[in-house]
């Protein structure tokens, strides 16, 4: 082994720093014996010397990679900060010492992080501008929506324009889902997306998809079936919008990739874990379209990746659809498959765990309990499935395969003394015309007896037949639990009081409440005047968060009974604003509920609201259900 004067011949002239190690057992000349496994510094170059005036490299060096070095690595640090410079740091062995040389990388280290803080300027400021832009465009948004929801709520407006209303607001529902989708794209493709559970009912997710689903597949022309299988429970949390999602781009590729006269199927049920409170949505997408070839089929999911022939480079696509599925369902904790045949279509599998919500059918069970209700439909695996679910309430049935039998079960109320609370028909049967016995039973039975239709057709395209012939409401199928349930309990007499308090803008009432809202948008303030008034809330109305507080500051304590608060307005916004409420030196002023109500709707921006000292987050469009049942939780309501 090469004694200091050699090592010095050979690296004292080397002009980048050098530090020589030797195995601890052997020691060295002026090293003593240290014992045990790893090396041990014996030598440092005049550069080395140079870059650590007054002491040694081996000090200089954190303890970690002194560590890493001494226990004889050969991968160390990229780069390593010695004396205010960027230094890689190379190992390798050389005549029976180990040699460790650090190469000055300051102008490449520099170099990197200058594009590495552009980058992540440039990330922050697309994050802001999506902000920005969500922002901007629900406030429009929401002006549609709530002028139509004040629309809606007027007094002996003609049918065909509640029609025309009703669907503005669910066109526009599916406009903020959308622009929910395209605004989070940056979260979803970064892997920072975060999940918001709710409370949600699997009826109304699935009319929702079919809304969007259905017309794809009748432009298409092509056959959609719908199955239904076991729903333990039709009520779950999780994050809705992600849900219809995942759905949505499944069925969405299963249509985009089948050729006319194809068929696209959606299968989906819940079944009961065997942990309490948990359940496991199963969903089948299934298609007959021009299918994946095996090579294709292992990068399905990979973002930007699409099959390159002849059949797909005509069909437009990002081929980020399968990609954000995947990141959704895995942000699930659940698990996707598919199975692929060229020519001969696709099946995606998704499974989901989830807990399951609360079932608050109390009220409808109460009042149905005990009633009796005649099935017309030829369709014996469906009355048993009605049956079923009219036990769960506590109601009987009487099942009718034909007009014929639905006569006789008539005629033998006579005798037996039993009563029909409803109808519940179908819209086709084979042998009889519906449209023809309805009117039979109507003359019959009187004008308050209720005759629900179950039907998988766009009501709005039958609805004036069917009601001329007798029917009163509209159930959708398939059927669920709660959809019979609300359907039936509409025409109790608690269901008509509740409707006639609906009507009169009873079923909120707040009487006596008196609230500040904070709003610097001019139409929003009418909107939210208007609605709010229909509960019976007094309003105060101020236009950014200096007023708001100046006028809080003014008047007693206790006389504001709710705060809710904008997020961006001028001169001063909801979030300081809500800050300097709470710092006020007044009792009132740290138990007032404070409520965002705002168009800033990510998940960090209600995180942002919380922290500021806000009591809830309420996204525009305004959900006034949503809005009068948070109003609810803090002030309570009055007697209607």
């Amino acid at each position: 082994m090469k004694d200091i004067r050699e090592l010095e011949q050979s690296w004292n002239h080397v002009d980048m720093p050098v530090l020589v190690l030797t195995p601890a057992e052997a020691g060295a000349a002026g090293q003593q014996k240290t014992g045990g496994a790893g090396y041990v510094p014996v030598y440092e170059n005049d550069a080395a010397r140079a870059l650590c005036p007054g002491g040694t490299l081996w000090d200089m060096l954190e303890q970690g990679l002194r560590e890493t070095i001494a226990a004889g690595a050969r991968e160390l640090p990229p780069f390593n900060i010695l004396g205010g410079r960027a230094y890689s740091a190379l190992t390798f062995d050389w005549e029976g010492w180990r040699v460790c040389m650090f190469h000055d990388v300051n102008s490449y280290y520099e170099e990197n992080q200058r594009v590495i803080n552009e980058a992540v300027m440039a990330n922050r400021a697309k994050t802001s501008f999506l902000s920005e832009m969500s922002h901007d465009i629900r406030t429009p948004m929401g002006a549609i929506m709530g002028m139509t929801d004040i629309a809606l709520k007027q007094k002996d407006i003609p049918e065909r324009v509640s029609e025309c209303l009703g669907k503005i607001k669910v066109a526009s529902v599916h406009m903020m889902s959308l622009l929910n989708e395209v605004l989070d794209m940056s979260r979803i493709e970064s892997g920072r997306i975060l999940l918001q559970k709710e409370d949600v009912d699997i009826a109304e997710i699935l009319h929702e998809i079919l809304v969007v689903a259905r017309p794809q597949a009748d432009s298409g022309k092509l056959q959609f079936q719908l199955e239904i299988g076991r729903m333990d429970r039709e009520r779950i949390l999780a994050d809705g919008v992600r849900l219809k999602q995942i759905c949505l781009n499944l069925l969405s590729n299963a249509i985009k990739f089948t050729p006319v006269g194809g068929k696209v199927s959606l299968s989906l049920e819940i079944r009961s874990l065997k942990k309490p409170g948990r359940v496991l949505l199963m969903m089948r997408v299934q298609d007959t379209g021009i299918g994946m070839s095996p090579e294709f089929l292992n990068k399905v999911f990979v973002p930007f990746e699409r099959e390159q022939k002849s059949s797909v480079n005509k069909i437009q696509g990002t081929g980020l659809g399968m990609a954000i599925t995947k990141n959704l369902v895995d942000l699930m904790e659940g698990s996707i498959t598919v199975e692929s045949r060229l020519g001969e279509g696709s099946c995606f599998h998704v499974e989901i765990p989830f807990e399951a919500a609360e079932e608050n059918e109390t009220v409808y069970s109460q009042a149905l309990s005990g009633r009796r209700v005649m099935l017309l439909d030829e369709n014996e695996k469906q009355a048993d499935q009605v049956r079923k679910m009219l036990g769960n309430l506590h109601m009987e049935m009487d099942w009718a395969p034909s007009a014929e039998a639905a006569v006789d079960l008539l005629n033998d109320t006579v005798f037996t003394g039993r009563e029909y609370f409803a109808l519940l028909t179908v819209d086709r049967l084979s042998e009889d015309e519906v449209l023809l016995f309805l009117p039979q039973v109507r003359q019959r039975m009187g004008a308050d007896f209720p005759i629900l239709l179950l039907s998988g057709g766009d009501w709005s395209q039958t609805e004036y037949m069917y009601t001329r012939a007798g029917v009163d409401a509209f159930l959708p199928l398939p059927l669920f639990h709660s959809r019979l349930a609300a359907g039936l309990y509409a025409f109790t007499q608690e269901g008509k009081n509740r409707r006639q308090q609906e009507e009169n803008g009873t079923q909120w009432n707040f009487q006596g409440r008196r609230i500040l809202l904070v709003e610097d948008n001019e139409i929003n303030r009418e909107i939210a005047q208007e609605l709010l008034g229909m509960a019976n809330l007094e309003i105060e109305c101020r236009e950014d968060g200096a007023q708001a507080l100046e006028r809080f500051r003014e008047m007693p304590p206790g006389y504001y009974d709710m705060i809710l608060m904008d997020i961006q307005m001028p001169v001063m916004n909801g979030l300081d604003a809500t800050r300097a409420i709470r710092a006020l030196e007044r009792e009132d002023a740290r138990r007032i509920p404070i409520v965002a109500m705002t168009a800033n709707a990510f998940v960090e921006d209600v995180k942002n609201s919380l922290d500021a000292g806000m009591n809830a987050h309420i996204s525009k469009p305004l959900d006034m259900n949503q809005v009068y049942s948070t109003i609810e939780l803090f002030l309570g309501r009055s007697e209607a």
